[in-house]
C-alpha cells in the first residue's frame, strides 16, 4: 500500500462499492425474472396444452362437465371476450392466450378449487392465476351485459311481457318476477371489523336478485355489507329501494279479464316467501299451520311461481361450485366473482337445449310436478354442502298494512273461483294434507 497515496485510496474504495451495488442490482433484476421450472414448462406440460386442448377435439362430455358448456358455446363466448383479455407478447415470456384465461377462470367457477390447486394444474404462478381470474371475471359480466343476458326491464310494457309469461308458464297472473337474496360468504376482509360480519356468524356480501319465470336473472343487487339486521337487507339495498319508491317504471293495477266489466283490478307484484314483508306489490304466504283450503290453495299457487327464484339460486350453484365453501378473495373479487357466475348462468339458461344431456340445465334439472305430486329437482342433490351462499333471514315486518291484506286475499279469491282455478290446485293441496297429517 506504500505506493497508494490517500486520493487514490478514496477512488478504490469508491470502486469497490459501486461495483457491489452493481452487483447487488444484477441479482435483484434476475430474482424479478425469475421463475420456477414448473411454470417454464406450461405450454409442454400444462393442464390447458395437454389435456384442454384434446378434450375439445375428442371428448364433449368431459369437456362439458370441466366448463358446463360445450366446445361450440367456449369459442362463442372466448371470440366476445378476447379483444379484453389478449396481452402483449414481450421479450421475457410468451403471454397466457385469451383461451387459457377463460379456461382457468371457468375452471376455477366450475369447481371451486384452491387457487394453489390451479396453478399447479396449469402451471402457471398463484399469483398470475389470481389476476387472470379477477380480471376475466370483470370482462365476462362486462361483455355479457352488453350482449343483453342480464338485461333489466325498463317500460312497463317489458315488465307485462314478463307477465304474461309467469302467467302462462306457472299459473300466476300480473307477476313481475320472483324475488330472493342470499349471503355470499367468504373470508373476513382485511380491516373491515364487523362490518361483514352476518347473523350466521360468518363475513358476507348480499346477493339480491329477481328471476323471470325461464329462471333467468332480471335484475341483481351485489355487494351490500352481510352485517345488517335481519329488517334491513331488503330495505337498505339498491333493489329494494327502488321497487318501494317506485323507480322501476312497474305497470299500473288492471283487470285480469279487461273484457269482463265485473273484473277486479289487481297490481302487478312481485312473489317472494316468508323472509319479506307483506305489501301491495310484494305476495309472501298465509302464515301459520291452521289454514283454511282457500289459504292453502293460495300457498300452492304462490309457492309454485316463487319457487322459481329458489331454482334459479339452486342451478346456478350447482353447476357453479365456487360457492361450495367461503370464498378466499377480498370484496371486490368475491362481487366480481358473483357478477361473472349471474351472467353465465343467462348465458348457458339462453343457450341450453332441455333435451340435451349435455345441457346446462336439462330436463327435471330443476323442481317440477308429476302425477305423484311435486317431485325434487336434481340439483338439489347437493344442495346441502353449499356452505358459501346462504339464505337471508327474514327481512320485512310481520306488520303490515290493510291494503296490502285485501290485495293478498283478493288474489285467494281468484285463485279459488272458477276462473282462476287450475284443475290440478286441490289435489295438490290434499296430498300436502295428507303427508302432513301423517
Amino acid at each position: 500500500m506504500a505506493g497508494i497515496n490517500q486520493k487514490q485510496l478514496q477512488r478504490l474504495i469508491i470502486l469497490i462499492v459501486l461495483r457491489r451495488r452493481l452487483r447487488r442490482q444484477n441479482e435483484k433484476y434476475k430474482k424479478r425474472f425469475w421463475m420456477r421450472k414448473i411454470y417454464q414448462e406450461r405450454i409442454l406440460k400444462g393442464e390447458f396444452h395437454l389435456l384442454i386442448k384434446e378434450i375439445i377435439l375428442f371428448d364433449h362430455e368431459y369437456f362439458f362437465r370441466c366448463f358446463r358448456m360445450v366446445p361450440a358455446t367456449f369459442e362463442k363466448l372466448l371470440s366476445w371476450v378476447s379483444p379484453y383479455i389478449q396481452k402483449k407478447t414481450t421479450k421475457m415470456r410468451e403471454p397466457v392466450s385469451p383461451s387459457e384465461r377463460l379456461s382457468v377462470t371457468l375452471r376455477y367457477l366450475v369447481t371451486g378449487d384452491e387457487q394453489t390447486s390451479i396453478a399447479a394444474s396449469y402451471r402457471i404462478s398463484p399469483s398470475t392465476i389470481g389476476r387472470i381470474i379477477g380480471e376475466t371475471c370483470q370482462v365476462l359480466w362486462q361483455v355479457l351485459i352488453e350482449k343483453g343476458y342480464l338485461t333489466a326491464p325498463k317500460t312497463k310494457e317489458h315488465w307485462k311481457k314478463i307477465a304474461r309469461e309467469f302467467e302462462t308458464r306457472w299459473n300466476f297472473p300480473h307477476a313481475l318476477g320472483a324475488i330472493d337474496g342470499k349471503h355470499v360468504v367468504m373470508q373476513a376482509p382485511a380491516r373491515s371489523g364487523s362490518d361483514y360480519f352476518n347473523y350466521k356468524k360468518t363475513h358476507s356480501v348480499v346477493l339480491m336478485a329477481i328471476c323471470n319465470a325461464d329462471y333467468e336473472f332480471t335484475l341483481v343487487d351485489i355487494g351490500d355489507a352481510g352485517r345488517q339486521s335481519d329488517g334491513s337487507v331488503y330495505a337498505n339495498s339498491f333493489l329494494g329501494h327502488a321497487i318501494d319508491n317506485n323507480l322501476l317504471q312497474l305497470p299500473e293495477a288492471e283487470k285480469l279479464d279487461p273484457s269482463d266489466p265485473s273484473s277486479k283490478t289487481y297490481p302487478y307484484v312481485f312473489v317472494a316467501d316468508d323472509a319479506f314483508g307483506l305489501k301491495t306489490f310484494m305476495m309472501k304466504p298465509y302464515p301459520g299451520q291452521n289454514l283454511t283450503i282457500a289459504e292453502r290453495v293460495f300457498n300452492y299457487r304462490l309457492s309454485r311461481a316463487r319457487r322459481i327464484i329458489e331454482n334459479c339460486f339452486g342451478v346456478a350453484t350447482s353447476r357453479f361450485r365456487v360457492f361450495r365453501k367461503p370464498i378466499i378473495a377480498n370484496v371486490e373479487k368475491v362481487i366480481n366473482i358473483t357478477k361473472a357466475v349471474v351472467v353465465l348462468h343467462n348465458f348457458l339458461m339462453a343457450t341450453r337445449s332441455p333435451e340435451d344431456t349435455h345441457s346446462y340445465c336439462p330436463l327435471n334439472y330443476t323442481d317440477h310436478e308429476s302425477a305423484a305430486g311435486q317431485q325434487s329437482g336434481e340439483w338439489r342433490r347437493g344442495e346441502n354442502i353449499n356452505e358459501g351462499i346462504v339464505p337471508i333471514p327474514q327481512t320485512g315486518s310481520n306488520n303490515y298494512s290493510k291494503s296490502a291484506k285485501n290485495v293478498r286475499d283478493d288474489f285467494k279469491e281468484y285463485f279459488n273461483s272458477k276462473q282462476g282455478a287450475v284443475s290440478w290446485q286441490m289435489d295438490m293441496v290434499t296430498r300436502t294434507l295428507n303427508t302432513f297429517d301423517k
